[in-house]
């Protein structure tokens, strides 16, 4: 599966994760500079939302290839069925 292919297969459910997890970490990573008198860092603030995105899509690419080489078949299929 290409990655242009997967990537509008998977976006709303990797922005979902990303959101929820990167919320999370955000709160966790930067709590002083919501909660507190320090100023918040807006590069490691994007970067926590951009990083469970980008590993939701890498996970969900090596599903797919694995599936993919273990079937023979070009549909992924599952391995938990």
């Amino acid at each position: 599966m290409q990655l242009l292919e997967l990537f509008k297969r998977y976006y709303t459910q990797a922005t979902r994760v990303a959101l929820v997890v990167g919320t999370i970490l955000l709160l966790i990573n930067q709590h002083d500079a919501l909660f507190g008198y320090q100023h918040i860092q807006w590069l490691p603030a994007v970067l926590t939302y951009c990083v469970p995105f980008c590993v939701f899509m890498l996970g969900k690419w090596s599903s797919d290839r694995d599936c993919e080489r273990s079937s023979g078949l070009n549909v992924p299929i599952s391995r938990y069925r």
